[in-house]
């Protein structure tokens, strides 16, 4: 049963399981993974992410936070949306570092964050079991890596940004 649903699921919800083999979690490379950026941003990687530790990853340009079904999940080079009327936040950190994403919600079990106006853009899988009231944080807890390698060109506007 559970073989058919994962084959069923997206592949941002598939890498926001954690699949793992041999202690790596299986995750798909962003198409700008090699993207010299991308290298910084994961060597620069916080070591935990909402409490969680970091763990090994099958591809160049991400990063994974957590164990099993609770683990989270950074990739680096994926494709940078463009405008969207899908939902567009703006998480700030205490120090008003902020960054824009992109939220979706996969199956109602997985929330994917994807940055806005950066490139490469960067997508952040949170299982909702990893993050039951607060699946944002994780975002948040990557606000200051992506401000220091990547500057925003764009930002998230809403009907009430918009000029008469």
């Amino acid at each position: 049963m559970l073989r058919s649903r994962l084959l069923a699921l997206p592949a941002a919800a598939l890498m926001a399981l954690g699949l793992a083999s041999c202690g790596t979690v299986q995750v798909p490379a962003g198409s700008d993974a090699a993207n010299p950026v991308c290298a910084q941003i994961v060597l620069n990687a916080p070591p935990e992410v909402l409490g969680m530790e970091r763990v090994e990853t099958s591809s160049q340009g991400t990063a994974a936070w957590g164990d099993g079904e609770d683990t989270i999940v950074m990739r680096c080079g994926v494709t940078p949306p463009g405008p969207t009327t899908d939902i567009c936040t703006t998480l700030a950190d205490g120090d008003g570092v902020e960054v824009d994403w992109i939220v979706h919600e996969l199956d109602h079990e997985v929330f994917l964050y994807t940055t806005y106006g950066r490139e490469p853009a960067i997508d952040v899988s949170v299982p909702r079991s990893a993050a039951p009231d607060q699946p944002s944080g994780a975002a948040l807890d990557l606000t200051t890596l992506i401000t220091r390698n990547i500057e925003a060109t764009d930002r998230c506007v809403g009907p009430g940004d918009l000029a008469d």
